[in-house]
């Protein structure tokens, strides 16, 4: 058996629940890392037999003078709707380990899961019509490693005993009361009689399917910061792949690699077709939208403002501060005339019905004067007004109207902008 660990210079969390596949991985650990902690989770399933496999690694632990993290979850009694046993212990087990992730306790959890197990994922993801990437099985999560993924069962079986490692035997595996275990016991045995290498085979599937799934993701355009959140330079004009592709490489590189599905991949394509400035909402509170080619990414939200106008007051929405203060050189598109401002101004978020007429120009819609300065939707919520009733008189850090325009040698004020927070 020779699985493929690379050297890991931070602590790797070792999930051992005592059964052979979690001891074999406990002994390669050992022998090939500097720095390791078993994490072992009693689920609260099998009574007495549960607590006694616990009991047996922490022993173990002892023996071979590895430290030992030792939690209980109360599997029955925190089922969810639709949620079987299986898929529940499942759930508290890994939010142990995310924990241990976020504080820092360990900087890796190392799983067990082996070739057998890959096979079997890759079986029922293809039973629920799969893409590319769920044909890798399991792929990478950040924070999780799986060292014994590409060997096959028996291997792992042969090293066992030429080790003389203990183990104990989970009764729960020899049921079938998922579709995992359906797949284990009854179908997998029924290919293998005909295909006695099928899970050779799987494991180059995955192999084939990971280098075509990172050559996929290598041709996606990368996103860009902007002032209102991201975006994606002419996402819209690639090939419908490379557009979820895009996506997804925009939610990895902010740290999400779950939660977001075909039906989110879907929308993505289906807002290709739409006109612009159309917001389609995303997990985790963000938002895209379409501007002509580009892919615009937000997770900012904002609300009505509004304040009265006063010299030398200060604005802040949205992440910018906003001040008037008397000037010493003009500023084209900041610079007003305070004694041609009327009084009960405000500064405020715009609204429907808002005119504007630009210096030089014709009183129009504030909206008209916006999508000829080719702002897109997100980028207008964040706008502030200087404005009384429906009339605007400065667009403020953007443009200032014709009516609160300085005289040559007149007093004035700079509407000053600075961003306050990335």
């Amino acid at each position: 058996m020779k699985p493929i660990i690379k050297p890991f210079r931070g602590k790797i969390g070792v999930a051992v629940s005592g059964g052979m596949d979690s001891m074999c991985l406990l002994d390669v650990m050992r022998k090939t890392q500097k720095n390791i902690v078993v994490i072992n989770i009693e689920h609260g399933i099998r009574g007495e037999e549960s607590v006694s496999d616990s009991l047996f690694v922490s022993s173990y632990c002892k023996l071979i003078g590895v430290p030992c993290l030792q939690y209980s979850v109360d599997t029955l009694n925190q089922l969810q709707p639709g949620e079987s046993v299986e898929l529940t212990a499942r759930r508290l087990r890994y939010e142990v380990f995310d924990r241990l992730l976020a504080e820092k306790t360990v900087d890796a959890v190392a799983l067990a899961h082996h070739a057998e197990d890959n096979a079997e994922t890759i079986l029922m993801r293809i039973f629920r019509g799969t893409g590319v990437r769920g044909l890798i099985g399991m792929g990478e999560r950040y924070g999780y490693i799986r060292p014994l993924l590409g060997v096959p069962h028996k291997e792992i079986e042969k090293y066992v005993e030429e080790h003389g490692i203990p183990f104990v035997t989970d009764s729960t595996n020899l049921t079938d009361d998922c579709t995992r275990n359906y797949i284990r016991h009854e179908i997998m045995p029924r290919i293998k009689v005909l295909y006695p290498n099928v899970i050779d085979a799987f494991v180059r599937l995955s192999e084939n399917a990971k280098e075509t799934d990172s050559y996929l993701l290598s041709c996606a355009p990368d996103s860009r910061k902007t002032s209102y959140g991201y975006i994606i330079k002419d996402c819209f004009e690639y090939p419908k792949i490379i557009q979820k592709y895009a996506v997804r490489k925009f939610f990895e590189s902010i740290g999400i690699f779950q939660d977001i599905e075909k039906t989110h991949y879907d929308s993505v394509i289906e807002l290709g077709k739409k006109t612009n400035n159309t917001i389609t909402g995303f997990p985790f509170g963000y938002r895209v939208l379409k501007m002509n080619a580009d892919l615009c990414i937000s997770s900012q939200h904002f609300y009505p403002y509004e304040k009265k106008y006063e010299e030398n007051g200060t604005y802040e929405y949205a992440g910018y501060s906003y001040r008037f203060e008397r000037g010493d050189g003009l500023v084209k598109g900041c610079t007003l005339n305070p004694d041609a401002v009327p009084a009960g101004c405000v500064v405020r978020t715009r609204l429907d019905g808002d005119t504007f007429r630009r210096v030089h120009g014709k009183n129009k819609l504030l909206s008209d004067f916006l999508n000829e300065k080719k702002l897109n939707a997100f980028q207008k919520e964040k706008i502030l007004v200087l404005a009384q009733g429906s009339t605007v008189y400065a667009v403020l850090g953007i443009e200032t109207a014709e009516s609160v325009k300085v005289a040559e040698n007149g007093v004035f004020l700079i509407v000053k902008k600075e961003e306050i927070c990335p």
